[in-house]
């Protein structure tokens, strides 16, 4: 399947039950990745490999340069890469850039020892990943 290379924008609701966020215009694919890229790296200015990016997604390098160049993916993974980036707003600066990657790939007891990435292949794991660092921020769990 393909899809148009702009990214229909998906806001999950945060734990409170209102939409996160004012609906802003659209974002193409490719500068989604750049900005994730660029968002979960330790200096902005050096964004993360296109290797370091694919394998956090389980996917190819190849595939991130494709998505970066201009191709095209299917709509399950543009909910996904829209998902990371409203984990990387939720995130902001609770987990040093430094710590963000760790993060997302580490099993978490608040998550029911899952790996925070592989929840936000469904909107239901990405709710759930919001919402405890929503809880966290709050002192939730101090």
């Amino acid at each position: 399947l393909s899809t148009p290379s702009t990214l229909a924008w998906v806001s999950l609701p945060s734990a409170r039950g209102s939409s996160s966020l004012i609906d802003p215009p659209p974002m193409n694919l490719a500068d989604l990745i750049r900005e994730l890229r660029r968002r979960l790296s330790v200096d902005p200015a050096r964004p993360v490999s296109r290797e370091q990016l694919s394998n956090l997604l389980g996917v190819s390098w190849s595939t991130v340069a494709r998505w970066e160049s201009g191709g095209q993916t299917d709509p399950a993974v543009l909910q996904k890469l829209d998902r990371l980036r409203q984990v990387l707003d939720a995130l902001g600066d609770m987990v040093r850039p430094e710590h963000r990657l760790p993060f997302l790939l580490k099993e978490n007891q608040l998550l029911l020892a899952m790996r925070p990435i592989d929840l936000l292949n469904t909107e239901q794991g990405a709710e759930a990943v919001i919402r405890v660092l929503e809880e966290t921020k709050s002192g939730a769990f101090a």
